[in-house]
């Protein structure tokens, strides 16, 4: 659950039954006096749903039974974790303008989203034109007719309907999560779905040709298209298996900024997508370490913070990379860095020695993808050793960050005793 959820404590049933009288005939008690509701029933979930709303977020929604009845406390975390994702990397939550594939009858996060943050906007699609009308409806019975705008998709094929010149903050999706009903079937008997409560759903809801992992390839493909038109692509994953696939096939096409979140809600586990053809990277946002691309490094160096701080700078300087110093105490020191030439490849560095020698001006070679990264400086229990840690923070060439890791790792560690013989200018 999201920290900043309002459902880390879980919702009073005899409350909210006394609050809501259309949810009090759902309401049971055991021998202990403990309130709970059947989740197998139907109409016992949809009246969860629609009185979670209206206490929790003031949005009034009504969707037919035999559609997907969406599981409040899930769909807010995902509008919280996209909070945390946008104010990482954008750092402004005003005025974004979100895409919801497939919003279904009940509009759940466009209206989320909108009670959440007042000046956000959503462009809803829908394939079913049933619950392309719903979705109409519940935005009109929310007068948010100006901020959510819902349109039918006649083309599954087609993912994307973006208005030409317009750009995007994130998309989102909580697309169908299985192949056909056997798999479905399958999964029930695995227990991929949590078994004590119903799973309501039409077929287009539910059921996909290839699954949620070609459904998401064909978002995917579709992304490299239009590309910055839409600054983040996420999309909610329903079965573990589809994510090594997925990361792979994002590394395949050359999208090397990306993460992949979960959420626990009791049994049931959930995750999240996310991918950029932007630069800037999320750096303090949850993510499943073991699913990130590689863009940070750690060493420990035996020397103090002092001289390992000493020596950096000296190597930067010689390097000619801009840095500024966010952080400097005792114990840690953070250096913001920025670079946009090439001065630590071989050619350069024979290059500047040969220009050295002949007393010419030094030329570098400016780089068409520069990057900025961080330096955290911290020390050891002992502080006779320091952690030294770099973190990839913009850019979209990964080998030039590596190559750029390689040399500097090299010549901080030979000023630190670990190295001998180099060749690097001190």
């Amino acid at each position: 659950m999201h920290p900043r959820s309002v459902y880390n404590i879980e919702p009073d049933f005899t409350t909210l039954a006394k609050d809501y009288a259309s949810f009090k005939p759902f309401v049971k008690q055991t021998e202990q006096g403990r309130s709970y509701i059947d989740f197998k029933d139907a109409e016992a979930n949809r009246e969860l749903c629609k009185c979670l709303l209206k206490r929790d977020f003031k949005v009034d929604v009504d969707f037919p039974l035999d559609t997907l009845c969406p599981a409040v406390p899930n769909r807010l975390n995902y509008i919280l974790w996209l909070e945390d994702l946008i104010q990482d990397t954008l750092s402004n939550l005003k005025n974004c303008q979100g895409i919801d594939i497939g919003v279904g009858a009940s509009c759940i996060y466009p209206l989320l989203g909108c009670a959440t943050n007042p000046t956000w906007r959503f462009l809803g699609t829908e394939i079913n034109q049933r619950s392309t009308d719903f979705a109409n409806k519940n935005v009109q019975r929310n007068h948010l007719e100006d901020r959510i705008t819902i349109i039918h998709n006649p083309d599954p094929s087609k993912i994307f309907l973006l208005e030409q010149d317009k750009q995007y903050t994130f998309s989102m999706c909580n697309p169908p999560f299985y192949s056909s009903q056997e798999e479905i079937d399958q999964g029930l008997h695995n227990k991929e779905v949590e078994p004590s409560a119903i799973c309501t759903g039409s077929n287009n809801e539910m059921i996909t040709k290839g699954g949620e992992f070609e459904f998401i390839k064909l978002m995917v493909m579709e992304s490299l298209q239009i590309q910055r038109q839409v600054h983040w692509y996420t999309s909610m994953i329903g079965l573990k298996r589809t994510i090594r696939p997925l990361i792979r096939l994002l590394n395949d096409q050359g999208i090397v900024n990306y993460i992949v979140t979960d959420f626990i809600q009791g049994k049931t586990v959930r995750w999240i997508i996310a991918w950029s053809f932007h630069p800037k990277r999320p750096t303090n946002v949850h993510a499943i370490e073991a699913w990130r691309p590689v863009y940070q490094f750690e060493i420990k160096l035996p020397k103090e913070i002092s001289f390992v701080l000493d020596s950096t700078r000296k190597i930067l300087q010689d390097l000619e990379i801009d840095y500024s110093i966010e952080e400097d105490d005792a114990q840690e020191t953070i250096l913001s860095c920025n670079t946009s030439r090439n001065t630590w490849s071989r050619a350069t560095r024979r290059q500047k020695k040969r220009q050295k020698l002949q007393k010419t001006e030094s030329i570098t070679t400016t780089i068409e993808d520069p990057f900025l990264f961080r330096l955290e400086l911290s020390c050891s229990r002992s502080k006779s050793s320091t952690w030294y840690q770099i973190v990839w923070l913009s850019g979209a060439n990964k080998l030039l960050f590596e190559g750029f890791w390689s040399h500097l790792k090299k010549r901080i560690e030979e000023r630190c005793g670990i190295l001998r013989g180099s060749s690097f200018n001190k």
